[in-house]
């Protein structure tokens, strides 16, 4: 097998395929309407895309579900994952888009050349793509690691005056005799679910996931330990330190 998270870089490199989760293209809309400005998101997530492409020699792109914001989506946010598109047209030899929760409807905004899966995910190797938010299809049972998003994954280092400062992180564990590797959230804007609260998705809710030995581990790839060992607050964040 040859899989990897990119050190520092919230993506893996499998193969030949750079594998990105969660950009919420579009976010951006629903964060104005709460009187939060923030630049159009759309440029930044190619540049991000393609800088990535560069460090890690990738030939093809798989994103891992959440392309998108927005349910139901804007006529804005549809302009923005074309122009997202357009961007990044010509710089890989095959581009896959799985499904996530939030993309309904993008197949309207993606051409024709993209290969579209459903969000039962597909096989790359011995791995098994799907964005987390429904079960894997039966083509999945013959992958040895089951690769996720969905769930945006963090851990929040708290100080003595209860100061908070929250990181993403990456998950691993198993899920009955499969590993699984659970991605952090492209959009940095999107935040990430505090890792001791309910994880999200029926694969991380089954009898299946061994939860309390599952791995936390930073992008750099300093191991903070096992989600048993991470301390809780009343107020819901994970507590290292």
């Amino acid at each position: 097998m040859s899989g990897d998270p990119i050190r520092n870089e919230r993506a893996m490199l499998i193969e030949s395929a750079l594998v990105l989760s969660d950009l919420h293209i579009g976010v951006e809309y629903e964060l104005e309407r709460k009187g939060i400005r923030v630049p159009s998101q759309w440029k930044a997530m190619a540049d991000e895309v393609l800088r990535l492409k560069e460090k890690s020699g990738a030939k093809d792109l798989v994103i891992n579900g959440d392309l998108k914001h927005g349910i139901p989506s804007s006529k804005w946010e549809m302009r923005d994952i074309r122009l997202f598109m357009d961007e990044i047209e010509g710089q890989f030899r095959e581009i896959h888009i799985v499904k996530g929760n939030h993309d309904g409807n993008i197949e309207k905004a993606l051409p024709e050349w993209v290969e579209i899966h459903d969000g039962s995910g597909f096989l790359i190797g011995d791995y098994g793509i799907l964005h987390g938010h429904a079960w894997p299809s039966e083509e999945l049972d013959d992958a040895e690691v089951l690769v996720i998003g969905h769930t945006h994954p963090a851990v929040a280092f708290i100080d003595s005056l209860g100061n908070s400062h929250k990181e993403p992180c990456w998950i691993r564990g198993k899920y009955g005799e499969k590993e699984i590797i659970v991605m952090p959230a492209m959009n940095r804007f999107y935040g990430g679910s505090p890792i001791n609260e309910d994880l999200l998705g029926p694969l991380l809710n089954s009898e299946e996931f061994d939860r309390e030995n599952a791995d936390i581990y930073l992008l750099d790839g300093t191991y903070l330990g096992k989600i048993e060992k991470i301390k809780k607050r009343g107020d819901g964040p994970s507590e290292v330190g």
